[in-house]
């Protein structure tokens, strides 16, 4: 099944680890709130490199939602790389993550920003 929405990032907390020649690499904790097919919260913590124009990043995000009425928790896994050329981008659930209704699920996350900031994302899951 494939479902649909928004997010917002509701708190960013970010501190500068290393900032030497060739990349700045950052820490985040952040929050966010989803609407839609996925509805409910997350925390999360990332790790990224920016090298200005490129960046990358790797996180973990625990969501507290309902997919498409069923609840329960659930992890992400981010793994990102980008530059002025592309880049790649893979969100996907921490296997035997799951709690609740959405135990056994499985997937992954689409993530877009629109140029005035809006994020949207499609959620493609399976529930075994």
């Amino acid at each position: 099944m494939t479902t649909t929405g928004r997010f917002d990032l509701t708190s960013w907390d970010e501190e500068v680890y290393d900032d030497a020649e060739g990349a700045r690499l950052v820490r985040v904790a952040g929050t966010k709130t989803f609407e839609g097919g996925v509805s409910g919260t997350s925390a999360m913590q990332l790790l990224q490199a920016i090298a200005d124009p490129s960046a990358a990043y790797v996180g973990i995000e625990r969501l507290a939602v309902s997919v498409d009425g069923r609840s329960g928790t659930f992890v992400l896994r981010h793994s990102a790389v980008g530059s002025a050329s592309g880049g790649d981008m893979t969100v996907d659930v921490v296997p035997d993550s799951a709690t609740g209704a959405l135990r056994g699920l499985t997937g992954r996350l689409t993530i877009d920003r629109s140029p005035e900031g809006e994020h949207t994302y499609a959620f493609t899951y399976e529930l075994g």
